[in-house]
């Protein structure tokens, strides 16, 4: 009984795994579809990534999670910010800091970091599973 118990037990924790990366693939989504459909609506994108962050980070309630999204959202934007500015590699269309890049990318570097970091932590769960 005791093996049944175990294996059960294991079947759960795999299938709250896969609902976890559910979770966080849809998140990712949605934070593309924001862009997508608001890039040039700044503020409307800013708020929209701040509500999707707020709820990815109410869900993950990890301190390590809101560290990688704080220092993800900022290093993220700044690294992009100078190499924009030093390359003139691209521009985006409807850029508001320094005239360079979309407040929202700040929001887009944070969620995608932590997007990464969490499912990463839930694949290596599932790997160490098997």
């Amino acid at each position: 009984m005791k093996k049944k118990s175990k294996k059960s037990k294991s079947k759960n924790q795999l299938s709250q795994e896969w609902k976890n990366i559910i979770f966080n693939v849809a998140f990712s989504l949605v934070a593309v579809l924001i862009v997508i459909i608001f890039y040039d609506e700044i503020l409307t994108a800013v708020i929209l990534e701040a509500i999707l962050g707020i709820i990815g980070l109410l869900k993950w309630k990890s301190k390590v999670t809101l560290s990688i999204f704080i220092v993800g959202g900022v290093w993220g934007a700044l690294i992009e910010l100078l190499i924009i500015h030093a390359s003139g590699a691209w521009t985006y269309q409807v850029p508001s800091i320094l005239n360079i890049i979309p407040l929202w990318l700040i929001f887009i570097w944070a969620n995608a970091s932590a997007y990464f970091y969490e499912t990463g932590k839930e694949l290596q769960k599932i790997i160490n599973e098997k």
